[in-house]
């Protein structure tokens, strides 16, 4: 059996993880089931994690960091457009990563009554990645406060989308969804930058 490095089973886990978390929930999510699904000892899942928080936090920035990647590359125009870019961008990825998208809600809802103070700082680091790529669009017509603001509205439409995206799993719904939030994406706009002028 070919050695596995300590850096490649963790990633091992951690997909493992997602597609637990997207098939039977966080509460259902344990570290037996994580190694079965990863096809590895147990013993290794706890070599590679202290505990399951420390994977669920690993987790949760391995989904974040791939929903903001492809984002975080497009290079910022004016600022409405960015912000419907953005909208566009989350949408597709959640109906081509559904357990992704799943797990990245139910694994948040789930820190949230556990771990609040972990969800907090892991929701406000998505938020700064999502606000940076924003700030660059709007220049210095807006403060960084704003740009946080607008990407919390816009992170907040996506997690409804997700939410009710999962109730139906249909992609017309989805980009109906979406053509309706971006129609007033131009006015949202306008108002952090009105509200938010650096």
């Amino acid at each position: 059996m070919a050695h596995v490095s300590t850096a490649e089973r963790s990633i091992q886990f951690v997909e493992a993880a997602v597609r637990v978390i997207a098939d039977q929930g966080v509460a259902n999510a344990t570290t037996r089931r994580i190694a079965e699904a990863a096809n590895a000892p147990l013993a290794s899942l706890h070599y590679c994690f202290r505990d399951k928080d420390s994977l669920f936090h690993a987790v949760f920035e391995h989904l974040t960091e791939g929903a903001v990647q492809a984002f975080a590359s497009v290079e910022p125009e004016e600022l409405s457009v960015t912000a419907e870019h953005y909208i566009r961008y989350s949408t597709e990825w959640i109906v081509q990563n559904p357990d992704y998208a799943l797990a990245q809600l139910d694994l948040h809802l789930w820190m949230s009554r556990n771990r609040p103070e972990l969800a907090c700082e892991l929701a406000d680091g998505y938020f700064r990645a999502i606000a940076a790529i924003l700030h660059r669009a709007a220049g210095p017509a807006v403060s960084e406060e704003g740009a946080m603001n607008l990407a919390s509205v816009l992170s907040g439409a996506i997690d409804g989308i997700v939410t009710q995206w999962a109730a139906h799993r249909d992609g017309s719904r989805v980009d109906a969804y979406a053509d309706t939030f971006c129609a007033g994406i131009p006015a949202l706009c306008r108002h952090i930058e009105l509200r938010f002028a650096a």
